[in-house]
């Protein structure tokens, strides 16, 4: 051996401890950096599936109680619908049997013949050829 290889190995044979600590500390850093990502990779779509999956059943099984669904109906309703029928007038029930009773009126006028209270108008009808 030629003498600066005798001396190559006598500083690896003393410095060896810290080479072999750096090595292993080199070693278990790229384990974790390894481990962090391919967890990150995989994790966290399956950690969001998994969220989204358990709110979905929580939602599921949820019970809504009456004012709860009509306070949200009346919001949707105003936030939605309100517009289309602003300014119309909302029909109760003794108005619609009012109107009811009126449109009834003007249809038995208007199949009654002139000059008859009752019969039938195709009698009428008939004599008149």
């Amino acid at each position: 051996m030629s003498q600066a290889k005798v001396d190559k190995y006598k500083k690896e044979k003393k410095n060896r401890a810290k080479i072999m600590k750096r090595q292993r500390i080199k070693k278990y850093v790229t384990v974790f950096v390894v481990a962090v990502l391919l967890g990150g990779l995989l994790g966290i779509p399956i950690g969001k599936k998994a969220y989204k999956m358990s709110v979905e059943k929580a939602n599921a099984n949820r019970m809504v109680s009456a004012l709860e669904y009509d306070t949200w109906f009346r919001h949707y309703w105003v936030e939605n619908y309100s517009d289309l029928y602003a300014g119309a007038a909302l029909a109760t029930e003794g108005d619609a049997e009012a109107e009811s009773d009126t449109v009834n009126e003007e249809l038995d006028e208007e199949n009654t013949p002139e000059g008859e209270t009752s019969g039938d108008a195709t009698t009428s009808e008939e004599s008149a050829e």
